[in-house]
């Protein structure tokens, strides 16, 4: 399995992560969420395949974090 797999170039910033906005008139304004709104500025896509595999790993993902939150806190006092 390669990283292409998982995740693809969004076209619409074409991976920069940012996308300019035009308003009704056509001219060019600043994107006032300076990020690419398909992309939430990350700059890429999850495949199906990426999809899935986070559906799967991110509930254990958040149980390590809170878990890891929770030992952290129990240390410091």
């Amino acid at each position: 399995m390669l990283i292409s797999d998982l995740k693809k170039t969004c076209l619409k910033c074409a991976g920069s992560g940012f996308q300019a906005g035009y308003d009704e008139w056509g001219s060019i304004k600043s994107n006032l969420r300076k990020a690419c709104p398909a992309c939430s500025g990350k700059g890429y896509n999850l495949t199906d395949l990426g999809e899935n595999l986070w559906k799967l790993y991110r509930p254990m993902l958040q149980e390590l974090i809170r878990e890891e939150l929770q030992n952290k806190s129990t240390l410091q006092k």
